[in-house]
């Protein structure tokens, strides 16, 4: 790990344990030292081990989070709060459009054609670049805010080499079979990134898809908590989960912002259109991040589950679950 990071991390660590100390009496203090440092060697391990890919920048999109949308991402954290600064990740994603258009008109002209192809070609980097940086972003920011308030929750990447650290799973556990007499197919259960407590085997488990926009490809995204749930509900004796257990205890929900320039997801009073709602209703849960999105809720009463109260909630409901699973629940 970096040495910034590590520096900004133990920082962390140490005031979060100085301001909880002293509000405790003696059994409190007892209590809570066993939780902060048996949380600390599991959770805020894994979230600064996801952090550091940030850090490191292996992959150009991620060094662009680190170096055109973090800084400010940490400034935030610290004069608003974490819940605050999670529903507004579109402020500090604005914050460094300049430098963002600057790279995208670069990548526009090196290429030494004529007028109109250096357009398209800034352009569709614009597009491709601030979708993908988005999708990271949202997972890395919630790791670093769980890291704030000592969550017993870790969030990574969903990849096989990250499903280890979930209790020795694997991408088998989550797959799903469908029988036929001609043979069988399977396929995966799949997400963008994953939030688990690496302590409690027996704890939900979040699988959850990441997207910019709402549009089209919202709708795909169903899918894979309808699979689940198929899998799991012996009404389809032909669709058959590897680990029964597994999915039951698994949570399918998503998160999305509101970045189109024009016909915004959320921009009136009456939130999404009703096919996204219909959408979001067949998840566990659908959080958004967006400062000038209307039509959501003020609250997060029933923000989670089979029969939710409305069908998108603030991003900061989310986090707050995750925070302290033991109260929410």
């Amino acid at each position: 790990m970096s040495a910034p990071l590590s520096r900004m991390l133990a920082e962390d660590g140490v005031a979060l344990l100085g301001r909880s100390m002293t509000r405790l009496g003696g059994r409190g203090r007892r209590t809570f030292l066993a939780r902060f440092f048996r949380v600390s060697s599991k959770a805020r391990q894994l979230n600064a081990l996801y952090l550091q890919e940030m850090e490191t920048g292996a992959l150009p999109v991620l060094r662009r989070i680190r170096d055109l949308w973090w800084p400010e991402f940490i400034k935030a954290v610290k004069r608003d709060g974490a819940a605050q600064t999670l529903d507004q990740l579109d402020v500090i994603m604005n914050s460094g459009r300049r430098a963002l258009f600057g790279l995208a008109a670069a990548h526009g002209t090196s290429s030494g054609v004529d007028a109109e192809s250096r357009r398209q070609r800034t352009s569709q980097f614009l597009k491709s670049n601030t979708g993908k940086m988005f999708e990271r972003f949202a997972g890395l920011a919630l790791a670093y805010c769980l890291q704030e308030v000592d969550s017993p929750y870790a969030v990574m990447g969903f990849r096989t080499d990250n499903l280890k650290y979930c209790h020795g799973l694997s991408r088998n556990d989550f797959r799903v079979a469908f029988k036929f007499g001609d043979g069988t197919l399977s396929t995966p259960i799949d997400a963008d990134i994953f939030a688990f407590d690496p302590v409690s085997p027996e704890a939900d488990i979040y699988m959850i898809s990441v997207k910019s926009t709402l549009k089209d490809r919202f709708h795909n995204v169903p899918f894979w908590n309808l699979l689940r749930r198929a899998a799991i509900s012996g009404d389809f004796p032909e669709v058959q989960a590897e680990n029964v257990d597994l999915l039951s205890r698994v949570k399918y929900v998503a998160i999305c912002s509101d970045l189109a320039e024009q016909q915004r997801d959320f921009g009136t009073e009456a939130g999404a259109r009703n096919l996204l709602r219909i959408d979001a209703s067949l998840l566990d849960g659908a959080y958004v991040t967006a400062s000038k999105a209307l039509g959501l809720p003020n609250d997060c009463d029933n923000h989670l589950g089979d029969i939710r109260k409305h069908a998108f909630y603030r991003y900061s409901c989310f986090f707050g679950h995750l925070a302290e699973p033991d109260v929410a629940s």
